[in-house]
């Protein structure tokens, strides 16, 4: 029977909406690696990309028939302010690919663009979730061990004990999906005592606590983590609230980044095949700008979002998750599990 509802789950058909206007990157550069990539899609995968008519223009079918091109007359940029953008853009990629998604003609929209004009319009458009109080951005981050997924990294700014007791329910499931059979989450914080931080983390600890020792529990509490002991790898889930969370990514991006820069010393070169060997790893590993976009979580829709500055193999990983989140009914799940809590 399980083997029989993963073969149902994986050909599940995937329409995957890819915005290709709004980031720091060419279109045109995105477009290039996309086309180039569209053979290895599964064949139940088929991508709508949203651009410019001088974008597309020249360009040939897609010689597999998974390719779509949707031409779009607006565009939000960087610069936007994100309400008023998308009041006065409503023939953007953006706001007309979360419209196609509350539609059901895409399964997911994947996007570069402007954070706070596409999680406006996905709050403004799409319905939340059953349950749900606050919709959440969970993104993965590399540890010594496996990848933790870490939410709310930037979809709020204020919080109460409730909203964090949703966050871990959701990376839960959302690490389940990637394999882990009972996730263990881990509650940011000032320190690891159950008395640590401000009284709605006091609350959070509690509840988590409680909900982990129930009859078969979506996830183990691993208590407070600090912030020096997340890439440890020893839990699969990060709670947090947005503010605190978008000031740890970006930490974390930042020193990130200072690694890199010291990994292209000249010196490296110089290093054994071994070492160098040791070295690309770590390159490819802290690469944040190659990881999959940040999911909106919370919402009635797969809906994820790339760094400005990500790389087209961001977008590609991003096809990835995607089309793994509708396979697995990812929606669904959350469904099921908010109804415990």
């Amino acid at each position: 029977m399980r083997d029989q509802n993963k073969a149902r789950e994986e050909n599940t058909p995937c329409i995957i909406g890819v915005d290709l206007l709004g980031s720091d990157i060419p279109p045109s550069d995105l477009l290039e690696s996309i086309l180039s990539y569209s053979g290895q899609l599964k064949s139940d995968v088929r991508l709508i990309l949203f651009g410019t008519s001088s974008l597309f223009a020249g360009i040939p079918p897609s010689p597999h028939g998974n390719i779509l091109f949707h031409v779009v007359e607006e565009i939000i940029t960087m610069q936007d302010a994100p309400l008023t953008a998308i009041r006065s853009k409503r023939n953007s990629s953006l706001c007309i690919g979360i419209s196609l998604l509350k539609k059901g003609e895409l399964h997911a929209f994947i996007s570069a663009g402007n954070t706070g004009a596409l999680i406006a319009c996905a709050k403004i458009v799409l319905p939340e979730l059953p349950n749900v109080q606050r919709p959440a951005l969970m993104t993965l981050l590399p540890t010594q061990k496996n990848e933790i997924a870490v939410l709310d990294v930037g979809a709020n700014t204020t919080y109460k004990s409730e909203h964090l007791v949703q966050f871990a329910t959701i990376g839960a499931v959302y690490q389940k999906s990637r394999g882990t059979p009972l996730p263990k989450v881990g509650l940011l914080n000032i320190g690891s005592e159950a008395k640590k931080g401000t009284v709605e983390l006091q609350e959070a600890y509690d509840k988590l606590l409680q909900l982990s020792q129930a009859k078969n529990p979506s996830f183990a509490f691993a208590g407070n983590i600090e912030g020096r002991d997340v890439f440890h790898g020893d839990i699969d889930v990060l709670v947090t609230d947005g503010f605190t969370g978008n000031v740890f990514l970006k930490t974390a991006e930042g020193i990130a980044g200072v690694i890199l820069e010291e990994l292209n010393n000249p010196l490296i070169q110089e290093c054994s095949p071994a070492t160098k060997e040791i070295f690309a790893e770590m390159r490819q590993r802290l690469h944040y700008a190659e990881y999959p976009g940040a999911i909106l979580c919370g919402i009635d829709g797969i809906v994820i979002k790339c760094h400005g500055n990500s790389n087209a193999q961001s977008l590609i990983s991003s096809i990835t998750v995607a089309t793994r989140l509708i396979h697995h009914h990812f929606l669904d799940h959350i469904r099921e599990a908010l109804k415990k809590n």
